[in-house]
């Protein structure tokens, strides 16, 4: 049996969002959560079920099983457990100890009312919302929208964006061993729009062969099963990037120029570092700031929010890393992607490794994308980012990266047609 822990006020300021509560709260909140403990394989959660309890993991090792079969290991003590687990209701998750385990568990309606009632101004909220002319009404705003948010979601009354039909199924034959070209070709053909990007792509400087494909099931079989998924799981996104404010209308477009620029340089850089997959970095690419996305929707709720670009920035900073973990957990991607999403804003990232992952060709790939823009001044020397150090271990090195964005902007302007273009705003 696990050693019980002491709860205190510390303790609850490692995992989020309670960090976002006063010290008195968070002594408050000590005193009325509890304790439950399971043993080695047994059943924690089950999927499809609401408890209305967070849980919170203390002490051991849980599995977690999506609805398509796929598991991944969570451990106490690491950033994956540094949020509730499973935390969306119903479950979206079946949770089994893999180890004996201990969580903290609080009720929902406990942690919704605190977090309502959390003091506008603190030592934490100070330091996330700072503003450079020391007024704190952006601050105030930003962070109301924060608690708006956190209490929506936690209660289900926001619903998280879902992955368009086409992808998902897509996804989930692909991972069957007897799937086909035919197969993949079917689902695709019953989405006209799909079928003819998929089709274009296969015969753009990119994927072309000695003759072009005028067949959906021709084109999965040059591109292959996988990248053929990839690609339309990147197609499908796009029509993500949408609002129906005009005054969002720009955010949104911003983000999916970035995150198309990115996309293609990270297709670029993967291209040149042994390992990696250039059709799974470039869906990184796209995908690192997936969590902006419910933030903008949101923000149509709020005039004064989305009236105020700094607001709405800090809201968009402060929210997207957690909220674009848990929409691909929803999504049941894989965990490098995942790992993308929650470190792509982490400069100083170093995952213990001296291999190059796809964390780090997206950090990389965010720096070049980022280098002379003025709103961007923060960026740090390329020779004190991890990232920087790990590529040029593969040869390409900071100078050398440079030189190849140079040489390669023809070919990440054909990556970005294959991506679609931008946004027209009018």
């Amino acid at each position: 049996m696990p050693v019980m822990i002491q709860l205190n006020a510390e303790m609850l300021k490692k995992f989020r969002p309670l960090d976002r509560l006063s010290e008195n709260q968070r002594i408050l909140l000590s005193h009325k959560a509890h304790f439950s403990s399971f043993k080695k394989r047994k059943s924690v959660l089950e999927r499809g079920t609401s408890d209305h309890h967070e849980y919170f993991l203390l002490n051991g090792k849980v599995e977690l099983e999506a609805p398509d079969g796929r598991t991944r290991e969570i451990e106490a003590g690491t950033e994956n457990a540094s949020a509730a687990i499973a935390h969306l209701q119903p479950r979206q998750y079946n949770v089994r100890a893999l180890t004996d385990v201990e969580f903290l568990v609080i009720e929902q309606d406990v942690l919704n009312s605190l977090l309502k009632e959390a003091p506008v101004v603190n030592e934490e909220i100070d330091v996330a919302f700072e503003v450079d002319d020391g007024s704190t009404d952006s601050s105030e705003g930003t962070y109301n929208v924060l608690m708006n948010f956190y209490h929506d979601l936690k209660t289900n009354n926001f619903t998280l964006p879902s992955l368009p039909d086409v992808a998902y199924r897509i996804r989930q034959i692909a991972e069957k061993e007897e799937t086909s070209a035919e197969d993949i070709a079917k689902v695709v053909n019953a989405d006209p729009a799909m079928a003819v990007k998929l089709i274009k792509s296969c015969n753009s400087p990119l994927y072309r062969g000695f003759n072009d494909v005028t067949s959906c099931r021709d084109s999965v079989i040059r591109l292959g099963i996988q990248t053929t998924q990839q690609l339309v799981t990147v197609f499908a996104m796009r029509e993500l990037f949408r609002s129906k404010k005009p005054e969002l209308k720009k955010a949104m477009a911003e983000l999916w120029s970035h995150s198309r620029e990115v996309a293609s340089i990270a297709y670029v850089l993967a291209e040149l570092t042994p390992g990696l997959n250039k059709d799974h970095a470039m869906l990184a690419g796209l995908i690192h700031d997936v969590g902006a996305i419910p933030v903008i929707t949101y923000a149509e709720n709020f005039p004064d929010l989305y009236a105020d670009e700094t607001a709405l920035k800090e809201a968009i900073d402060e929210l997207r890393g957690e909220i674009g973990c848990t929409i691909l957990e929803h999504w049941g991607f894989p965990q490098d992607l995942i790992e993308v999403v929650s470190k792509a804003e982490e400069w100083t990232f170093d995952s213990g490794s001296d291999v190059a992952g796809y964390t780090d060709i997206i950090i990389v790939a965010q720096m070049h994308a980022l280098i002379g823009c003025p709103k961007r001044n923060d960026l740090p020397p390329f020779n004190q980012v991890p990232a920087f150090r790990k590529l040029a271990n593969g040869g390409l090195t900071p100078e050398r990266s440079l030189k190849v964005m140079v040489e390669a902007r023809h070919k990440i302007e054909e990556i970005q047609q294959v991506l679609g273009p931008d946004f027209q705003l009018g």
